[in-house]
C-alpha cells in the first residue's frame, strides 16, 4: 500500500460532534501501556511448552497535563517497539513521519485527571492481523469526553505487538495457516462454506435457511476457538484494569508513577466494549458474558460464535459494508433481547471502518476502501459508535435523539428495535 501526502484541510472532522450533541467537559487525552502475563493461559500459539499468554493493553484517558508533557502521535505503538514492527521499513518511517503531521494530539505517561466521579471504561478489540491502534481516532475522542479506553492486543494474532520484559509478537502467516479450520464433521470445504454464506447474504431467509447458516457457522471451529481465546484475553485485561483501580500493580509490567494517579478513578459498574472485524464478535460474547458491560459496538464483524442465544440481552450496534460478507447480521438482529441497531453504510468496504480512510484518504479503490467519502464515512462510523456508548453508558440522551442523528446521515440504511428492557 502506498503512503500518499494528505492533500487539503482537515476542518470537517477535528472532532465529530452532531450539531444536536450537547457536549460535557473536553479533556486532553493521555496515552499509557502496561503488559501482564497471564500464568493461567499456556500460550497455545507458540511452539514453547512453558511459554504464557502474555496481554499488552494500551490505554487512551482523561488527563491532567503541564505545558513540558511529551507528546505521541497517531498510531505510536510503544516505547519499546514505536513502529509497530521490529524491523521498520522505510516506508514505515516516511509513513510514520507522515502521521505525526495530522491534528491529533495525545500525552505520553501524565497523570489521569481527578474527578470526584470516576470515568466510565470502554474496552476494544482490534481486528486479525491489524493493530491495537487501528480505530485511534475514536478512542481518542472517547477519552476527551471522560471515558477510559483499553485497547487490548491479541498476540500472534494481531499483526505485532509489544509483550513483557522487551518482547514482542508478530504475525506469521505460516504459522497460522491452519488456525482457521473447518470442522471435519461438515458436507463443505472452506471455500464452500464461504461461498454458500454469501449466497445467503443481504435478503430475508426462512426457518430452514436460518438453521443452514447456524449449522455453517458451528462448523468454523477452528474460528470458533480463536474467538474463546480472544474473549478471554478481554476478561485477563478487564482484570488489569481491576487492579490499576485498587493499586495492585503486581503482575504488571512497564510501571510508572504516573499509573498512581489511576487508583479510585474507573468505573467499572460503566463498562462498553468496541471492536473492529474480528474483534466485533470478540466484544459482543465478552459483554455478554459481563455483568458490568452495558452495550457492545460491533464494526463489520463476522459472528463466527452465531448461536441461538448469543449475542442476546445487551444493547448492541452493529455496522458492515454495503457488501455483507456474510448472512449473520439479521439472524443476530432477529435473535436480539435488547435495543439493538443494524446499520448499512452504502459505499463502505471492510476497512472504512478503520482509521484507514482518513489516515490515507487517497487510497481508494483498491479493494481495503470503497467508494464513500473518506472523511465522511469515518464521521459515521466514529459519531454513531459515540452516541451509542453516550447513550447506554451515561445515558444522557435518548433512543430517538440517537435515531435522529442516523438518520441525518444518508449513506446510512438502518433497522433497529426496542429491546424487552428499554428504559430510554
Amino acid at each position: 500500500m502506498k503512503h500518499y501526502p494528505l492533500v487539503g484541510c482537515f476542518l470537517a472532522l477535528l472532532f465529530f460532534v452532531h450539531s444536536g450533541y450537547a457536549q460535557s467537559q473536553e479533556y486532553p487525552v493521555g496515552v499509557t501501556y502496561i503488559a501482564a502475563t497471564d500464568y493461567s493461559r499456556t500460550e497455545k500459539l507458540t511452539p514453547q511448552y512453558d511459554d504464557y499468554r502474555d496481554i499488552l493493553i494500551k490505554i487512551w484517558y482523561p488527563a491532567a497535563i503541564e505545558s513540558d508533557q511529551s507528546t505521541s502521535y497517531l498510531h505510536f505503538h510503544t516505547e519499546e517497539f514505536p513502529y509497530s514492527t521490529t524491523t521498520p521499513s522505510s516506508e514505515d518511517l516516511q509513513f510514520h513521519a507522515y502521521l505525526k503531521t495530522l491534528p491529533f494530539k495525545t500525552f505520553k505517561n501524565v497523570p489521569m485527571a481527578q474527578t470526584d466521579t470516576p470515568f466510565p471504561v470502554v474496552l476494544y478489540s482490534h481486528g486479525y492481523q491489524s493493530t491495537i491502534e487501528d480505530k485511534e481516532i475514536l478512542m481518542i475522542e472517547l477519552a476527551k469526553r471522560g471515558y477510559i479506553v483499553a485497547s487490548v492486543g491479541h498476540p500472534h494474532h494481531a499483526g505485532f505487538v509489544t509483550q513483557s520484559l522487551g518482547k514482542s509478537a508478530t504475525y506469521d502467516s505460516d504459522a497460522r495457516a491452519n488456525d482457521f479450520y473447518i470442522s471435519d464433521q461438515a458436507d463443505v470445504n472452506f471455500d464452500e462454506l464461504v461461498a454458500e454464506l454469501l449466497q445467503l447474504a443481504g435478503r430475508p431467509l426462512n426457518d430452514s435457511e436460518i438453521a443452514r447458516v447456524y449449522q455453517l457457522m458451528k462448523w468454523t471451529e477452528g474460528d470458533r476457538l480463536a474467538l474463546k481465546l480472544w474473549v478471554q484475553d478481554m476478561h485477563f485485561a478487564l482484570d488489569q484494569l481491576t487492579r490499576l483501580q485498587y493499586g495492585h500493580y503486581w503482575g504488571i509490567n512497564y510501571l510508572g508513577d504516573h499509573l498512581s494517579s489511576f487508583k479510585g478513578q474507573f468505573d467499572l459498574t460503566k463498562l462498553a466494549a468496541v471492536g473492529l472485524s474480528f474483534g466485533g464478535p470478540t466484544v459482543a460474547a465478552f459483554c455478554e458474558q459481563v455483568y458490568q458491560c452495558k452495550a457492545a459496538v460491533n464494526l463489520d464483524g463476522i459472528h463466527y460464535n452465531l448461536a441461538p442465544t448469543v449475542p442476546q440481552s445487551k444493547p448492541y450496534l452493529m455496522m458492515h459494508s454495503d457488501t455483507p460478507l456474510s448472512a449473520d447480521f439479521p439472524i443476530v438482529f432477529n435473535q436480539q433481547k435488547a435495543d439493538t441497531y443494524m446499520m448499512t453504510i452504502d459505499g463502505a468496504l471492510h476497512w472504512d471502518f478503520s482509521d484507514l480512510p482518513y489516515i490515507l484518504p487517497n487510497d481508494r479503490g483498491q479493494g481495503l476502501l470503497g467508494t464513500i467519502d473518506p472523511y465522511l464515512v469515518t464521521e459515521i462510523v466514529n459519531t454513531a459508535s459515540l452516541e451509542f456508548i453516550d447513550l447506554y453508558i451515561k445515558g444522557n440522551s435518548t433512543r430517538a435523539n440517537y435515531l435522529s442523528t442516523l438518520a441525518s446521515f444518508e449513506p446510512i440504511q438502518l433497522q433497529s428495535k426496542t429491546g424487552e428492557n428499554h428504559e430510554n
